[in-house]
C-alpha cells in the first residue's frame, strides 16, 4: 500500500512539473529566422521571452555564412549553417528589451553585436541603454573573447554575438535578431531604416535580398522550451527541493488513504 501511495506520489509530481532532471542538466534550444530586404531597410525579427525565475544563459549567433569579410584572406572559408544551399550575410546584431506588449524604445536594455568588439567588453557599460548598467539593469550581459572555439557555434568570430546573459529580474522581455546596427526609435518605427545587407568583398554573385540566422540558448540552471515565437525560461529545482515536495506529497498520500480506509497501511510485498 505505500509503495502504491510513493508511485501515485511520483506522478502527482511529475505531472506538477516537480520532478524532472537534476539541477546540474543543461537545456538548450535553437531557433532559425529569415531576415528580408525591403525597399526602406532590413526586416528585424522580435522574439518573446518569457523569464520565471534567477538564472544564467548563454546567446550564440550563428548568421555570417563566412568565416572572414574578404575572400583574399588566409583560411577565408563559407559555411551554411541551415543546409538551404544558399549564403547569406547577415551581421547579426541583437537587443533585449523588456517586454510591454510591443518594441518601445524606452525599453531598450542593451545591446550586443560582435563578439567583444561592439558588445561593451567583459564588464563595460557601453551598449546599455535608458540609464541602464551592468549593476542596475534586469538583465546583465557579459561578451566572450574575440576568438573562435569549439563551444562557439558562430562563423565569424567578429560578426555573430556569443555572450552570457545573468537574469537579475525575471518578467517578459523581447529578443531582436537585426541587421548591424538597429537603433531603438528604428526598432520601434518597424525597420533598419536605410540597411543593406553586405557580403565579403570579393564574392561572386552574393544573395543580398535576405540572409539567415541561427541563434542557440543554453544554460546550466534553467530549462528552455518554446511555444510559437514565445521561449520560456524557468529554473531547475535544485535536487533537495523536489525531494523534500516527494517526500511531503507521500506524506498526504499516505494520510488521505490512512483516513479513508480506516484502517493501517500495510507493505505490498
Amino acid at each position: 500500500m505505500i509503495l502504491k501511495q510513493i508511485k501515485t506520489a511520483s506522478v502527482i509530481a511529475l505531472a506538477l512539473g516537480l520532478v524532472t532532471v537534476p539541477a546540474q542538466a543543461a537545456s538548450s534550444l535553437a531557433i532559425n529566422g529569415t531576415l528580408n530586404k525591403l525597399t526602406g531597410g532590413t526586416t528585424f525579427d522580435a522574439w518573446k521571452f518569457k523569464i520565471l525565475g534567477t538564472g544564467t544563459f548563454t546567446v550564440d549567433v550563428a548568421a555570417y555564412e563566412a568565416s572572414q569579410s574578404n575572400v583574399s584572406t588566409p583560411d577565408y572559408f563559407t559555411n551554411d549553417i541551415n543546409g538551404d544551399g544558399e549564403l547569406t550575410w547577415l551581421d547579426a546584431d541583437t537587443y533585449f528589451y523588456q517586454d510591454t506588449g510591443s518594441v518601445k524604445t524606452a525599453n531598450a536594455i542593451f545591446r550586443c553585436d560582435d563578439v567583444e568588439n561592439n558588445c561593451g567588453g567583459t564588464t563595460g557599460a557601453s551598449n546599455y541603454f535608458n540609464g541602464y548598467t551592468p549593476g542596475t539593469n534586469p538583465l546583465t550581459r557579459t561578451t566572450h573573447l574575440l576568438t573562435e572555439t569549439s563551444v562557439d557555434g558562430s562563423v565569424h568570430f567578429r560578426r555573430d554575438p556569443w555572450y552570457d546573459v545573468v537574469v537579475n529580474m525575471p518578467g517578459d522581455y523581447l529578443f531582436l535578431v537585426a541587421d548591424f546596427r538597429l537603433d531603438p526609435v528604428e526598432a520601434e518605427a518597424g525597420i533598419n531604416a536605410g540597411d543593406s545587407f553586405s557580403a565579403p568583398a570579393g564574392f561572386t554573385s552574393p544573395i543580398l535580398d535576405h540572409a539567415d540566422y541561427r541563434v542557440t540558448f543554453s544554460s546550466p540552471d534553467m530549462y528552455i522550451s518554446i511555444s510559437g515565437d514565445t521561449i520560456t525560461l524557468a529554473p531547475v529545482p535544485e535536487p533537495e527541493t523536489w525531494a523534500m515536495l516527494l517526500a511531503g506529497l507521500g506524506l498526504v498520500g499516505w494520510r488521505f488513504s490512512n483516513r479513508s480506509g480506516g484502517g493501517s497501511p500495510t507493505v505490498a510485498g
